[in-house]
């Protein structure tokens, strides 16, 4: 019949030959909290996060740690289902992260829940399980020989972790060993009989033996509740009664979000919070009653109480000297761990209000969207808060990732990696063209043309960036010197990159000859209020010049644009172009011809000949609509493959992807939002499906990898 079982949990932590007096970083033993999801209540889950690849902070698997017993304490369903749900989400994580081209960082996993008498244990990577039950010795993989089995890829490595898990029956006795790779280099026998001591201090003094140079272990014995232990151990808590212990209360700003995203009245007064000295004098308190306790009782062995069951005997003098050093002693140690623990109090603090935040969130219907989305705003705050205090945490990246996926969820955004093209100097990259493998990009900083070549992928280099000495700022071709530049296109017909001054100075330089350019000077610039953008249609040029309030057509004659601009907007009833901010005119089918212009409050006008023609987007998830933020610049993918708008919008960081009849497809977001901050252009590959965007100095490769 099934009993319950408690655990006595010992750890071994080796480093170049050398015992460490400490648990290794990732271990854990978490008992269920309070809030643990239905059927979790009588769980226990043990963990072990070890390295893989390059070290990472010990912070790092400590909060792995953490981070896995708080995901398998509060999901749902088996418990098999439980673990690949916390494997999944360790995995999601760390391979978001390396995918964006951060600090590589990979991690292999060990864990096991206790229920009852069952016990599941799961790994994943190079972690080892190994089990003594009824006198037999069994393993996770099960055969430490089998290279192939033992060493599974780390987590953060593939998009989809392997994960291996297997049922097992504990009774009274039963030990678990959960270690790092190396003890597949030791005999199993040598390990049976380490295992097979009479106590779990002896079974890990007789491992800690075995291994030569490194090693990272926790011990668990299972033995009947309420059963003396043969040796000297300490009552365990719940990390997160810890937590919940630290912050004593709710976050008064997250129970203002769920009071108006459920629509009742909040009835309950503000709860009392400690502050962060009575918090440190309570702990001080604890320390020293445990410490004066553990004092009497060696006092007592000392002056001869339990004399009989010792063979040595202590001086009077030895008694004395300790009695006098022992305020001493208390006052340095008091002093040093409230030195030491006072910043460590608050960003624990932090964290517990963080996760009680995000708690809050996650209780919110996903049936009321706007309810959700207002209640992940002060967790993100609040995670903001504690970055602050330690910037790197993964627990904390943990939560807003969760948020974010939440977040972008309900608004359709789909979060992309961000792949760096090229970081120019001391540039403000505001342009750029794309013909074939070459990309052009104008710096308006510096007033001048750079070009490179993607290699076939579209995300690496085949050739460097390089300044274009014939594409600048006081270049001069026949005579002619090119002012400030204000913008750079494609002209297809004549097969040239066309780059306009300030000054009305025109270039015209072709792509395999790039230094042979041919220059003009336009007429009536000095007309020109608050040029912003040219593009080319069928040879001729346009210029929007929203200060103005027109959009100018200059048609060549004689191979040059000899004339003075006709107007493209005519009569009475013309548009107001000063919010505009881009423009794009089609290229294909019954479209053909069409003027596009994009204004700075999301708003897109059509036009044809001059006459406005109905458009307006449509099918933006709620609350999304492109009028509702402040948008920069605008892309027609008129190709067959793939036709299709693209408008960026630095405010929110995202790219926006809609049919060109205005209906929505996608939501584009990076990780590292901010690094779209400054986004000034954007141009796609539709054969590589590849986004390209311009933001400050840098230019991004945003893979679509749509079906």
């Amino acid at each position: 019949m099934a009993f319950e079982l408690e655990a006595l949990v010992g750890h071994l932590y080796i480093a170049g030959g050398r015992t460490i007096k400490t648990h290794p970083p990732g271990a854990l033993c978490e008992v269920a909290p309070k809030k643990a999801a239905r059927g979790r209540e009588q769980d226990t889950f043990f963990a072990l996060v070890l390295p893989s690849g390059t070290n990472a902070p010990i912070t790092f698997y400590e909060q792995m740690a953490v981070m896995a017993a708080e995901r398998y304490f509060t999901t749902t369903g088996s418990i098999t289902s439980a673990l690949r749900e916390v494997f999944n989400t360790l995995n999601n994580n760390l391979f978001e992260h390396n995918a964006s081209g951060r600090k590589h960082y990979e991690a292999n996993f060990a864990c096991a829940v206790l229920r009852g008498d069952e016990l599941y244990l799961a790994r994943s990577g190079a972690a080892i399980a190994i089990l003594r039950h009824d006198g037999e010795t069994q393993s996770l993989p099960e055969s430490l020989a089998d290279e192939e089995a033992l060493f599974q890829p780390p987590l953060g490595v593939r998009p989809i972790p392997e994960v291996q898990m297997k049922r097992y029956n504990a009774a009274s006795g039963t030990r678990l060993l959960l270690v790092d790779a190396n003890a597949a280099e030791l005999k199993v026998e040598n390990i049976n009989t380490a295992l097979m001591a009479g106590n779990i201090e002896k079974a890990l003094d007789d491992y800690r033996m075995l291994v030569t140079n490194m090693t990272q272990a926790m011990l668990v014995e299972f033995v009947p509740m309420e059963t003396p232990a043969s040796v000297p151990v300490i009552a365990g808590e719940s990390s997160k009664a810890i937590v919940a212990e630290m912050t004593a209360t709710r976050s008064t700003q997250t129970s203002e979000v769920l009071s108006a995203s459920t629509g009742s009245p909040r009835t309950a007064d503000k709860p009392h919070r400690p502050n962060i000295v009575s918090r440190i004098i309570g702990g001080i308190a604890r320390f020293l009653g445990s410490f004066f306790t553990a004092i009497g009782s060696l006092l007592g062995r000392i002056l001869g109480r339990n004399a009989e069951s010792r063979s040595v005997r202590y001086s009077a003098g030895f008694a004395t000297t300790i009695l006098f050093a022992l305020p001493i002693l208390i006052v340095v140690v008091v002093m040093v761990s409230w030195a030491a623990g006072l910043g460590e109090t608050r960003f624990e603090t932090c964290v517990g209000q963080a996760l009680d935040a995000a708690m809050v969130a996650r209780t919110i219907d996903s049936s009321n969207p706007q309810g959700v989305l207002a209640a992940w705003q002060p967790t993100f705050l609040k995670v903001d808060d504690c970055d602050r205090l330690r910037p790197g945490d993964l627990l904390l990246a943990t939560i807003r990732a969760e948020g974010l996926d939440v977040v972008d969820r309900l608004r359709n955004i789909e979060r992309r990696p961000l792949i760096s093209i090229a970081g120019l100097p001391n540039a403000n990259l505001t342009s750029l063209v794309l013909q074939g493998l070459d990309m052009y990009a104008l710096d308006t900083n510096n007033s001048l043309v750079y070009r490179w070549q993607l290699a076939p992928d579209g995300v690496t280099l085949a050739t460097n960036p390089q300044p274009l000495i014939s594409i600048r700022k006081e270049a001069s071709v026949d005579g002619l010197v090119m002012g400030d530049i204000l913008d750079i296109t494609y002209d297809s017909t004549l097969d040239v990159i066309v780059a306009l001054g300030a000054n009305g100075v025109l270039f015209q330089c072709p792509p395999r000859f790039i230094n042979e350019c041919d220059a003009q000077q336009l007429l009536a610039s000095d007309t020109w209020v608050t040029p912003v953008a040219i593009q080319v249609w069928r040879g001729n040029l346009y210029l929007l010049d929203t200060g103005g309030n027109q959009l100018w057509r200059y048609q060549p004659s004689g191979g040059s644009f000899g004339g003075i601009p006709s107007e493209y907007f005519t009569g009475t009833l013309r548009p107001d172009l000063r919010p505009g901010v881009d423009f794009a005119i089609s290229t294909a089918g019954n479209t053909a011809g069409a003027v596009y212009i994009l204004y700075n409050n999301g708003l897109l006008t059509k036009h044809f000949s001059g006459e406005p023609d109905p458009f307006a987007f449509a099918g933006f998830p709620e609350g999304q609509a492109l009028t509702a933020t402040t948008t920069n610049a605008l892309y027609l993918n008129d190709s067959p493959i793939d036709t299709a708008f693209y408008v960026i919008s630095a405010a929110s960081r995202v790219i926006y992807e809609t049919s060109v009849a205005g209906s929505f497809i996608a939501g584009y977001k990076v990780d590292n939002e901010e690094a779209l901050a400054l986004m000034s252009d954007i141009v796609t590959d539709p054969n590589l499906q590849i986004m390209y965007v311009a933001s400050g100095s840098n230019v991004y490769a945003i893979q679509q990898e749509r079906e």
